[in-house]
């Protein structure tokens, strides 16, 4: 309960944060990265905010952010090359709990490249 607390805590004091919406995991420890995520993920879902985040040296626009985004994902750079414990468990668990819930809700998991959209003739 005091994770959670801390959670709101900082989403509420995120407004400030380098990515509006998402709290600055830069700034976080481990634990609290993980619960701010998991809460930012379960909101994000019920408001239809579907996102990867991401960080790190990458391509743009590649042809797995182009699966993501006809999925209706948006891949969210949340940091460079520079990151923090918390950064790397908040897009785990942040990702973690989109995936399994998007999963769900598409019959498929738009986070694996190599999965494809259910259709009338292979359900």
């Amino acid at each position: 309960m005091k994770n959670i607390l801390a959670a709101f805590l900082i989403l509420a004091a995120s407004a400030n944060a380098c990515i509006p919406g998402l709290p600055d995991f830069m700034k976080l420890d481990k634990t609290t990265a993980a619960a701010a995520a998991r809460m930012h993920a379960e909101m994000d879902f019920r408001m239809h905010r579907y996102r990867c985040l991401v960080f790190g040296k990458r391509a743009a626009d590649s042809p797995f952010d182009q699966q993501l985004a006809k999925a209706g994902v948006r891949v969210k750079v949340i940091a460079g090359c520079v990151v923090s414990e918390g950064i790397i468990e908040g897009a785990r668990v942040y990702n973690e709990i989109m995936r399994e819930k998007l999963k769900a809700r598409l019959g498929y998991d738009v986070f694996d490249e190599n999965a494809q959209p259910q259709t009338e003739s292979t359900k």
